[in-house]
């Protein structure tokens, strides 16, 4: 199998954190969100949209509907 030393090296260190914090993903958000404030970080975030497409895609069938995105109202 092919290694990539930089992958191992983000995947140990993956492991380091999350075994910091016992595999507490919220703990693990939290943990960022200060390193964010601490390093006075501006967060960005975006409404999302659709991609215009030109072609209809060729997964689905002829009068079946594109699910809606995540965040869509229902």
């Amino acid at each position: 199998m092919w290694h990539d030393p930089i992958v191992e090296e983000i995947h140990k260190v993956r492991e380091a954190l999350a075994a910091k914090f016992q595999y507490d993903v919220q703990a693990l958000g939290q943990y960022f969100q200060a390193q964010q404030q601490a390093e006075h970080r501006a967060v960005v975030t975006h409404a999302p949209r659709r991609v215009p497409s030109a072609a209809p895609s060729p997964l689905s069938t002829p009068g079946q509907a594109e699910p809606p995105l995540a965040g869509d109202a229902q």
